[in-house]
């Protein structure tokens, strides 16, 4: 009995031991290896932002973490996280900031100073948004400096004009 254990162990010995499961091995430990130095090297590409809603209660001001894709340049990072506020939260204790189908247009840096250039469909009203005005673009401005402390004035633009109930302020 003993003796046709091992011969069975020997037989899948020689198997493993063949030419072509070795070099398949070898192949498969080459790209696990070369994605690994690849990704400690490059990155995976994203970076965790922090976006600010308004609570249920619409009392106070929650955060929310979200990992999103680097862009490359400062003026698309501000982009995107802009883009993630007028998205929405995904927490289910946070509110919409603006209404649905607003866009950013544009956004240019100079300086300590970032302008963001935002759609008009922005200012619609809408029941279900508890802040609106000034209190909204307040709340996207925390989101912006929070995240790029490096900006000291964020200056809202509706459509390329300044909107008559926001004071762009210094902090």
């Amino acid at each position: 009995m003993g003796v046709v254990v091992l011969d069975r162990l020997d037989f899948l010995l020689r198997i493993r031991l063949n030419k072509v499961p070795a070099i398949c091995g070898a192949a498969f430990l080459g790209t696990l290896a070369l994605s690994l130095l690849l990704f400690l090297l490059l990155g995976n590409g994203r970076v965790e932002r922090t976006l600010f809603f308004p609570s249920l209660s619409g009392r106070r001001i929650v955060a929310e973490q979200r990992f999103v894709p680097r862009q490359g340049s400062l003026e698309k990072d501000v982009q995107e996280v802009t883009e993630g506020v007028l998205l929405g939260p995904a927490r289910p204790d946070a509110q919409r900031l603006f209404p649905r189908g607003g866009t950013v247009l544009a956004v240019m840096t100079s300086g300590r100073t970032v302008y963001v250039d935002l759609s008009p469909a922005l200012l619609a009203q809408d029941p279900e948004i508890p802040l609106t005005g000034r209190a909204a673009l307040d709340a996207l401005s925390r989101s912006i400096r929070f995240n790029f402390p490096r900006f000291f004035q964020v200056v809202f633009l509706i459509d390329g004009q300044s909107p008559s109930f926001v004071e762009n302020k210094k902090i």
